[in-house]
């Protein structure tokens, strides 16, 4: 089995100029942990996920705090007001952004988009096709193919 045979082809996708209150809205209305970044031929410029909203909101020291972070029980203006912080209004996605993607090509067998995932530590793949983007696989796609299909065999 084939990346193409289990990507979800219909991919919403955003482009470098988009605001990050447009991005938000996506991943409020959707279930959608990430968001492809393309230019206008569909090339692959990066990748925005939740992790990267929030990284914009939570300063660099919280990083020092590692564990000790439970003991903030209130973070103030960012519980009260989070959707009309300034922040909504400054950034886009090319700010924020990973740049570069995670891919494979289209004829990628489903173990290694598995092994890519495992080796990069990422929740989605992208899939390529003559260099533009094609398609999109998930954990959930790789788990539903491997355990609905009741085998990890090529169908060639």
């Amino acid at each position: 089995m084939k990346a193409k045979d289990i990507m979800s082809k219909d991919v919403v996708t955003v482009s470098p100029s988009a605001g990050m209150r447009q991005i938000y809205d996506i991943f409020k209305k959707t279930r959608y942990g990430g968001l492809p970044v393309v230019d206008e031929n569909k090339k692959i410029l990066g990748m925005v996920t939740k992790a990267e909203i929030l990284s914009v909101f939570l300063p660099d020291y919280f990083d020092m705090l590692g564990e000790n972070i439970i003991f903030i029980d209130d973070f103030g203006v960012l519980d009260e007001e989070f959707e009309s912080l300034p922040a909504f209004e400054l950034f886009i996605a090319e700010d924020i952004m990973r740049k570069g993607s995670v891919s494979v090509e289209e004829n990628a067998s489903i173990l290694k988009v598995s092994a890519v995932m495992r080796k990069h530590k990422v929740r989605r793949v992208l899939v390529e096709k003559d260099g533009a983007l094609n398609g999109i696989i998930t954990r959930g796609d790789i788990c539903r193919a491997f355990f609905e299909n009741g085998d990890m065999e090529s169908n060639d």
